[in-house]
């Protein structure tokens, strides 16, 4: 298996078809408020879901796209450690 590419979150955006829609940093999400949910993955999780739209729900036809959702959440996961 390759190592997914770090930095997929240009080609990403450029799938999303939302306006404004930007990574949450860190300390945003330290000081958002408890009953407020904000994910900081939103545009790798769009990708996916629209990438299985498009394929026809063919995961194959999707991995990079998960590969990057996935990279995305290893490295929100070790800043919040």
């Amino acid at each position: 298996m390759s190592s997914p590419n770090p930095d997929t979150t240009g080609s990403i955006r450029k799938m999303s078809t939302e306006t404004g829609t930007r990574r949450v940093k860190l300390s945003e999400f330290e000081r958002k408020i408890p009953s407020k949910f904000m994910d900081p993955c939103a545009l790798e999780s769009k990708a996916s879901m629209k990438c299985l739209d498009d394929s026809n729900y063919d995961k194959d036809a999707c991995n990079d796209v998960f590969a990057a959702y996935r990279e995305c959440k290893r490295r929100w996961v070790s800043e919040r450690r």
